[in-house]
C-alpha cells in the first residue's frame, strides 16, 4: 500500500510537471489569456504580460441556483471533490466536532460531490464519534445539488488551495452565508464580514467560531445570505461574466480587422 501511495504521488508530480510545461507554451501563443480570480491572475502573470491577461470568473446560473428561503436550523453544507486532499477535509471534520463540543444541538454535516472522503476521513469522523452526525452524498444531480444549497443553514470550503471555487458563488447565488479559507481564489468572490468569513488555511478553531457565530445569529446569516446573492447577481452570473468575455472579444476583433 505504501508503495502504491509513494507511485501515485511520483505520477502526480509528474503530471504537474508536464502540464505546467505544457501550459507555459500554450499561454505564450495566445492574442488574450483570461484569468478565473486575482489569485490566478498572478499565476499566470509570470508567463503572460499584463496587457494580455484579464480577470473573467465562468458565471454562474443564478435561475438554477437561486434562494428559497433561510433555514437557520437545517444543515451544515460542503460541496466538492472529496477525495482530492486539496478539499482539506479533516480541518472541517475536527472544526465540525469542536463545534459539537460547545452547541450539542449543531446541525447535520452534509457531504456532497463526485467523490466522497477519503478512507483516512472516514476514519477520522468515526473515531471523533461524530460519524453518525456526517452526511456523505455522491454524483448529486445538478438540480438536486441547487436544492441541497438553497435548503442549507450555510456553507463551508476548508480547503488549502481553489483557483476560485465555483462551489462557493454557487452557494452565495443559492443566498446563504459562507465561509471559506484564504486558499487563493475564495479572496476574489467573499467579501469578509458581509458575505461571509474568510479564515487561514488549516485554522481549525476560527472555522469552528466562524461556524458558531453564523449558526446563532441568524438575522447576521440571513444579512450575509442577501447580501451575497446580490454579489453573485451583479458580478458571477452568466450575463455579468459573459459581458467580459464579449467586450475583450470584440476589441481583439477589432484590432485584426
Amino acid at each position: 500500500m505504501a508503495c502504491a501511495k509513494r507511485l501515485t504521488r511520483a505520477r502526480i508530480a509528474f503530471m504537474t510537471r508536464l502540464n505546467s510545461s505544457m501550459d507555459r507554451r500554450t499561454v505564450k501563443r495566445m492574442s488574450h489569456v483570461f484569468a478565473e480570480s486575482e489569485y490566478t491572475r498572478q499565476l499566470l502573470s509570470e508567463m503572460v504580460c499584463k496587457e494580455r491577461l484579464s480577470i473573467a470568473p465562468p458565471g454562474v446560473d443564478i435561475d438554477l441556483f437561486s434562494p428559497g428561503g433561510y433555514r437557520p436550523d437545517n444543515y451544515i453544507l460542503s460541496v466538492g471533490r472529496f477525495a482530492d486532499p486539496r478539499k482539506n477535509v479533516r480541518m472541517l471534520l475536527l472544526a465540525y466536532y469542536q463545534l459539537l463540543q460547545s452547541i450539542p444541538s449543531t446541525p447535520r454535516l452534509i457531504l456532497a460531490g463526485e467523490t466522497g472522503p477519503s478512507a483516512e476521513d472516514k476514519a477520522l469522523a468515526a473515531s471523533l464519534g461524530i460519524a453518525d452526525r456526517v452526511i456523505i452524498l455522491q454524483n448529486v444531480q445538478l438540480e438536486d445539488l441547487s436544492r441541497l444549497y438553497r435548503e442549507a443553514s450555510l456553507f463551508v470550503l476548508s480547503s488549502i488551495e481553489e483557483g476560485l471555487g465555483i462551489v462557493i458563488l454557487e452557494a452565495m447565488a443559492c443566498g446563504i452565508p459562507v465561509i471559506a479559507t484564504r486558499c487563493g481564489g475564495p479572496d476574489t468572490v467573499i467579501i469578509d464580514g458581509k458575505t461571509g468569513y474568510l479564515i487561514p488555511v488549516g485554522d481549525v478553531n476560527a472555522l469552528a467560531k466562524a461556524m458558531m457565530r453564523l449558526l446563532t445569529d441568524p438575522e447576521l446569516s440571513r444579512r450575509m445570505g442577501e447580501a451575497g446573492r446580490n454579489r453573485v447577481e451583479n458580478h458571477f452570473s452568466i450575463q455579468a461574466a459573459g459581458k467580459i468575455y464579449l467586450e475583450k472579444y470584440d476589441e481583439l476583433l477589432s484590432l485584426e480587422l
